[in-house]
């Protein structure tokens, strides 16, 4: 049964770590650049304001309701293809 859950755990650690890098907030974002985490820190380097995540986000071909989501203040993306961080 060990062995069981010792071959899950293996076979699902990636997705949990590749959904951990979906958003965060800038709080958890300083917390896990703090531990070393690159794409953090990347995130935290690229902080904007929202309305110009705003503007970007509708440049990209994105509706509106996608855009007011993912520019929350105080929101980080550090798994896009640019990391960034939204101002509070």
């Amino acid at each position: 049964m060990r062995f069981v859950l010792f071959i899950l755990l293996v076979v699902l650690s990636p997705s949990f770590a590749f959904a951990a890098k979906g958003t965060m907030s800038l709080s958890e974002a300083q917390a896990a650049a703090a531990k070393g985490d690159s794409d953090a820190a990347a995130a935290i380097t690229m902080t904007t304001d929202r309305q110009t995540c705003l503007t970007g986000c509708a440049n990209r071909g994105h509706n509106k309701d996608q855009c007011t989501y993912a520019c929350r203040p105080g929101l980080c993306h550090p798994g896009a293809e640019q990391p960034y961080c939204i101002a509070k």
